[in-house]
């Protein structure tokens, strides 16, 4: 299907990526099967981004990051991290594409920053939630979950200094939904034909969230 093959040639040299069209749900599912964030990945996820807010529509109604690693990679940003954060915060407000992270295993440093600047996440059973890492590296994150949470709790939670499980995490509201681990993207699939019918109302609702909560300027971190 050329439709797939033009999505794929934007991942060439980018390892540990890969996507998925799902045509009855309309989903392009971005798959990460590296922890961590290289240059040459956020390059290929900018170029997706910039493809997303160009042509989505009708067809296009879910960009969702499968983080299908388990293990946390290097915390320190590379060039562009938050540019793509920023626009996939932005995509809601744009277009008409929810974005969701599908977490499978152990979420942390940039992986679990960047998923929590989508429009919701989604733990499969297996996954659970790390805040370890360099602490200048990671203010991007614990800004976030500050803001969700509030500081006081992030910072007891933050000092915990253990991770978080998927049911944990959704009793803090950091997670959506929890759902069964399932091979490939099957778990994606069930889920989505599940969300698809709510699509117009939840599009409405994180839209309006999106809007009413700015996304984290990120100057003054990289500026510091």
């Amino acid at each position: 299907m050329r439709f797939l093959k033009d999505w794929k040639e934007l991942t060439v040299g980018a390892v540990g990526l890969d996507v998925t069209w799902l045509e009855e749900q309309g989903a392009l599912v971005v798959t990460k099967s590296r922890p961590g964030f290289d240059q040459a990945g956020v390059g290929a996820i900018a170029a997706i981004l910039r493809r997303v807010a160009m042509d989505g529509g009708d067809a296009l109604k879910f960009l969702v990051f499968d983080f299908a690693h388990d293990g946390a990679g290097a915390t320190q940003a590379p060039e562009g991290f938050a540019d793509i954060v920023a626009v996939t915060s932005d995509l809601i407000v744009d277009t008409p594409v929810i974005t969701l992270a599908w977490a499978r295993g152990l979420m942390g440093g940039l992986d679990f920053d960047f998923a929590m600047n989508c429009s919701a996440v989604v733990a499969e059973s297996s996954a659970d939630f790390s805040f370890a890492g360099d602490p200048f590296d990671l203010l991007g994150l614990y800004a976030a979950l500050g803001r969700r949470i509030g500081f006081a709790r992030a910072e007891r939670l933050i000092e915990s200094d253990r991770a978080l499980s998927p049911q944990e995490a959704r009793d803090l509201l950091l997670v959506r939904d929890v759902a069964p681990a399932r091979p490939g993207h099957e778990g994606i699939a069930a889920y989505l034909a599940q969300f698809e019918r709510r699509y117009n109302a939840s599009h409405a609702i994180y839209r309006a969230q999106r809007m009413a909560e700015p996304p984290i300027d990120r100057r003054p971190l990289l500026v510091g």
